[in-house]
């Protein structure tokens, strides 16, 4: 990583959160918030989604997640068997009531020039809100837009249309991350513009306690966006931010906790962001960096047991709780 740290720890003892968490991601982090939702939707009042799929669409195979998540040479998959896994999942506690999820906003984004997670794919996804009981006011599903796989902001990345690339970031004139945080939390104040010191890096790997962390394909490292009055006591809102398969720091470094375009909505609208970050295991036969949606932890990986999921929810806990250590760090 090239930020040279700053060696400060600094424990906000004033921090004063409010309300249910949102979450977001590209890729694998839209598989990733996906399924965090959706076992966590007690917690979790909304979602956004760039390029992804319905809930436990692999099945726990890479092979389904390759030819049916995300290319569709085996068909499309199915919003009623997601539907219906996930009240089998909650009837027998492994996940929270779907019954939750018919009360969240939800904002799905599919480009017309991703060759990677097709179209169809995020259709599905859209379907399977809506057999959650999500009405129609509360999703907005964006499938018009000349974007490839890639997150498209105001004014960083590559040209729009490009079909995949790194940073898998777009200049589109387009503030993604501002659609999707007005629609999940309400009308929000401008944004400002962001302030690299209020990036603070914290040990994600010291709230896990199950098994080996070589099983966890997580960077020993994570990012948490804090703003200003925040840090003065301010009441904030939560909001997790998942990068997308080759995005991590080995990858991009901070170029998606910097680029993506969430820190100056939560500068101004007293929002915190945390950024979980994925790594790259060849053990796992991960090689991508991506999240597990397709079962390479475990094959609890889409239920609040999953390796990645249970450790993603103790950082947000731990955050509340005044529980991270963080260190401040210059870019």
């Amino acid at each position: 990583m090239k930020n040279s740290i700053v060696v400060l720890l600094m424990l906000f003892s004033q921090l004063s959160l409010a309300g249910k968490v949102t979450v977001s991601g590209i890729s694998s982090g839209a598989y990733m918030a996906q399924q965090f939702h959706t076992a966590f939707s007690s917690q979790v009042s909304g979602v956004g989604i760039v390029a992804g799929g319905p809930y436990y669409c692999s099945r726990g195979l890479a092979l389904n997640a390759i030819n049916l998540c995300m290319d569709t040479y085996w068909g499309i998959p199915s919003a009623k068997w997601s539907v219906d896994v996930a009240n089998e999942l909650a009837r027998i506690n492994r996940i929270d009531s779907v019954a939750n999820i018919a009360k969240a906003k939800v904002y799905v984004l599919s480009g017309t020039e991703d060759e990677t997670v097709r179209q169809s794919v995020s259709g599905v996804l859209v379907e399977t809100y809506r057999k959650f009981g999500v009405p129609a006011k509360n999703i907005i599903f964006d499938n018009k837009m000349r974007v490839g796989h890639a997150f498209p902001t105001e004014n960083y990345g590559n040209s729009c249309a490009t079909p995949s690339k790194s940073p898998y970031i777009a200049n589109c004139g387009r503030d993604t991350a501002g659609d999707i945080l007005n629609h999940l939390i309400g009308k929000l104040k401008p944004k400002v513009r962001a302030l690299d010191e209020r990036i603070f890096s914290f040990n994600q790997l010291a709230h896990f306690d199950g098994l080996s962390v070589s099983r966890l394909s997580m960077q020993k490292t994570g990012f948490v966006y804090i703003p200003k009055a925040c840090g003065k006591g301010a009441t904030c809102k939560v909001h997790v931010a998942f990068h997308g398969c080759k995005q991590t720091l080995d990858d991009i470094q901070t170029t998606f906790v910097k680029e993506a375009g969430y820190n100056g909505w939560a500068e101004a609208n007293k929002l915190i962001i945390l950024y979980p970050q994925a790594k790259t295991s060849y053990l796992l036969s991960n090689p991508n960096g991506c999240w597990d949606w397709w079962g390479y932890t475990s094959v609890d990986f889409h239920t609040r047991d999953g390796y990645q999921m249970r450790l993603v929810a103790r950082l947000i806990e731990a955050l509340k709780n005044n529980n991270l250590e963080l260190t401040k760090f210059r870019p």
